[in-house]
């Protein structure tokens, strides 16, 4: 027996304007930075990220969150480019998918969460972040009053 196979005719459309503006319309790709993949999920304080930074140490990575916007950068500094266990320069290399470089991500997330309480753990290449709602923005029950 055949299968029959659906086709959607605006997938194609999808791929293109995702590539164009972004994975994710909370998402914003810095230019001329390479893509870090990221899982975000909830928790019972807020919401948890954790971004793959294989080959990055902490030193080379920078957490930022203002104005509602947190952002991601991570990069080689110039002295572990140079250092002779990553001489690309010299090597002929006949494959390579590893290279040195930037990643940058930035997400829109409200300004709802406590900036001072933000936690961040690297261990194993994948950066772990916890945010936490500030006090203000739990949700809170409000009394009606009856005339």
């Amino acid at each position: 027996m055949a299968k029959l196979m659906v086709r959607d005719p605006f997938t194609e459309f999808g791929d293109l304007f995702g590539s164009a503006f972004g994975t994710a319309p909370f998402a914003r790709r810095a230019a001329g930075a390479a893509q870090m993949p990221v899982n975000i999920y909830e928790t019972e304080q807020g919401i948890a990220i954790e971004a793959s930074l294989p080959g990055f140490d902490s030193e080379d990575i920078e957490v930022a969150y203002e104005d509602g916007r947190l952002t991601i950068r991570a990069a080689h500094d110039a002295e572990s480019c140079e250092d002779a266990a990553h001489d690309h320069q010299t090597r002929r290399y006949r494959h390579r998918e590893v290279f040195r470089r930037r990643l940058e991500r930035s997400f829109k997330l409200g300004e709802q969460f406590d900036a001072e309480a933000i936690g961040a753990e690297l261990k194993n290449g994948v950066l772990r972040l916890s945010l936490s709602r500030s006090e203000s923005a739990e949700p809170r029950r409000i009394p009606i009053s009856a005339n």
